[in-house]
């Protein structure tokens, strides 16, 4: 008895050690296991599910969430996890097809997108006017299937005149027909009229007409569609320069016209063929004339001390022709080829001897009579006398007469009666040739000739003569005196 006792108190520490080793390994099961869980939250819009997890494998997250609820993620559902936070975030995804421009686009856009938003990323312009279906501002919250109906403002040409149209959709034909044109059999329209419309469009119409043209010598009879003078020459195969112009008759008779200038049926054209060439030509220079002052001369006469010489010189110009014949002519250079050479001319300066005809006053002086002088057309003239001294020139009004009743005109001066009678015979003119008044009779007085300021003052029908006469020192023939 006392051995079997002792072998059972040999075995109990035994016992006991391999019970606290399986203890120990529970107790450390367990704390790994609570070591490897997490906590996590994902949200899903507006919804969110938290819960914890052993590891942070999304996919294996997203599982746990769709056993708690949540619906399944779709192949263009998008998700991101944030491991330090621990946050999964579910972002849906929705298909859209538009139908614009007669075609249909497809695309996949973040849940509650606004359509007009998902539009433009699907690459589809989308103007202010247009319309789309459902409504721009839609929030899109399932597959959608929209389009876009294209708003357009257009110009439509026809007639000579242009209207312009704002219109959703449509076609050129529509178009048209909104802005009451009816084509003919034989009218043309450009873009066809089974093309959609598009924001800027221009829409022209070419009528059938009959047009008769002139042009390289020829006059025909063309009919044609064109809505333009220069649409009607192309279709009747005539190749306009870049200089020629055409010319139509009008009610107001032919005038130019422009190449893009409404024809209408019936229309009678010229076509002006411009041409040019340069064109060097050999021209005279006229020779200058210079005066001297000779005291060997009394001063009414002159003599010519140098004879002038003409020179040479190459013009080159520019020539304009239309149908062949001089219109114009521009100077492009000059290239002197020999210079002209001044005529001289002599001047006198001495005084000829007082006679009894010089009145002694500071307007001039006077020689007697017995001599003759030339005059402008080459003849000899014979004269009484003559006074040399400064003379000038006036103008008058409409309605005004002069001191003896009569009524200004060329040809009629001023005078000093008591020097030179009323009704007198002159002959007025530069001792030097660079004025000549002429043949002219004493039929007006004035301040200045009574006041010995002046020998005449001569009329002018302009105030620019009597400006460009100015005042000048002249020779005063009398030929016949009067009363």
């Amino acid at each position: 008895m006392r051995h079997v006792k002792k072998t059972r108190n040999r075995r109990m520490p035994r016992i006991l050690l391999v019970a606290a080793l399986v203890a120990m390994i529970c107790v450390g099961s367990v704390v790994t296991v609570m070591a490897n869980t997490v906590e996590v939250t994902v949200k899903d819009g507006g919804s969110t599910y938290t819960f914890s997890v052993l590891g942070r494998d999304p996919e294996e997250i997203l599982a746990r969430a769709e056993t708690e609820g949540m619906a399944p993620v779709s192949e263009i559902d998008t998700y991101a996890f944030d491991e330090a936070d621990g946050l999964l975030t579910v972002e849906r995804a929705v298909r859209v097809s538009v139908e614009a421009d007669g075609a249909t686009a497809s695309f996949v856009v973040p849940k509650g997108t606004k359509l007009k938003d998902a539009v433009v990323q699907g690459g589809i312009a989308l103007g202010d006017r247009d319309v789309t279906e459902p409504a721009r501002d839609t929030a899109l919250l399932a597959d959608t299937a929209a389009s876009v109906t294209r708003s357009s403002r257009v110009f439509v040409e026809a007639d000579g005149k242009r209207r312009m149209l704002d219109r959703l959709g449509g076609t050129v034909a529509d178009a048209l027909l909104d802005a009451g044109v009816t084509l003919g059999d034989a009218d043309q329209v450009s873009p066809a009229a089974d093309t959609p419309l598009e924001n800027g469009m221009r829409i022209r119409v070419a009528r059938y007409i009959t047009v008769t043209v002139t042009a390289d010598g020829e006059t025909n009879t063309h009919s044609v569609s064109a809505e333009s003078y220069g649409a009607a020459l192309e279709s009747a195969g005539i190749v306009l320069g870049e200089l020629d112009e055409i010319r139509a008759e009008t009610g107001d008779g032919e005038k130019t016209v422009n190449a893009g200038d409404h024809v209408a049926d019936g229309a009678v054209i010229r076509v002006v063929r411009i041409t040019t060439e340069e064109v060097a030509e050999t021209e005279t220079i006229d020779y200058g004339t210079v005066y001297e002052d000779s005291g060997d001369l009394y001063e009414d006469e002159t003599e010519v001390k140098t004879a002038g010489v003409e020179g040479e010189k190459e013009v080159t110009y520019k020539v304009v022709y239309a149908d062949g014949k001089e219109r114009s002519r521009e100077v492009l250079e000059e290239k002197v080829l020999k210079k002209a050479e001044d005529e001289v001319i002599l001047t006198g300066t001495k005084e000829r001897p007082s006679t009894e005809a010089n009145t002694g006053s500071g307007s001039g002086s006077g020689s007697s009579g017995g001599s003759t002088f030339v005059d402008a057309s080459g003849e000899t003239v014979s004269y009484a006398y003559s006074l040399y001294g400064s003379c000038t020139a006036y103008y008058a009004e409409p309605g005004a007469v002069t001191s003896i009743g009569a009524t200004p005109q060329v040809g009629y001066v001023a005078v000093d009666p008591n020097l030179i009678p009323y009704g007198s015979l002159l002959y007025i003119a530069a001792p030097d040739g660079s004025w000549t008044y002429g043949y002219c009779y004493a039929m007006d007085t004035g301040g200045a000739a009574m006041a010995g300021d002046i020998v005449a003052d001569l009329y002018y029908d302009t105030l620019e003569d009597c400006t460009a006469f100015g005042r000048r020192n002249m020779n005063v023939y009398v030929i016949r005196a009067g009363w």
